[in-house]
């Protein structure tokens, strides 16, 4: 079931390549994010794939908990990540993307604020995995992640 949902994520990958580091002088609260295999051994997404907009679902407690435990591993210190709000959409293929805010500590220990992320939900029903594309910590990148999300269906459309 990997193929059909190779486009979305390679697309929503490469689309966010940017809100996967900070920039200069940023105090994220968050890790710098790849893709690990076999996420990271798909092939790209050709050029100009379109995302396809899905249709808004309410994550079962299997998927938020796989979300929690995805984009936690990205944060700094893991054990103190605070969660806003996380919202899904499925498409066509069932590929669900979520989107939602998340709050970590910095270096110096202290909260940042709430960041944005995008991710795709993998895995099964059973045993759901997420992974995250993006964790935006500057203007650009929560531009770039909004845009994501809107364009998944996840977000508002305005």
């Amino acid at each position: 079931m990997r193929s059909p949902v190779r486009p979305i994520i390679c697309a929503m990958a490469f689309a966010c390549v940017g809100a996967c580091v900070s920039d200069a002088g940023q105090h994220a609260a968050h890790n710098p994010v790849s893709l690990v295999p076999p996420y990271s051994e798909l092939p790209p997404a050709p050029a100009g794939t379109p995302i396809e907009a899905g249709t808004k679902v309410t994550l079962d407690a299997r998927q938020q908990e796989a979300v929690v435990t995805g984009v936690s591993k990205w944060m700094k210190t893991p054990g103190s990540t605070r969660f806003g709000i996380m919202s899904g959409a499925r498409n066509s293929r069932g590929t669900v993307t979520v989107c939602g805010e998340v709050d970590g500590r910095n270096g110096n220990g202290a909260y940042v604020g709430m960041k944005p992320y995008v991710g795709v939900m993998m895995g099964t029903a059973a045993n759901p995995d997420f992974v995250v594309v993006g964790i935006a910590a500057t203007d650009r990148e929560r531009a770039e992640v909004a845009s994501l999300c809107r364009e998944s269906g996840v977000g508002p459309s305005s």
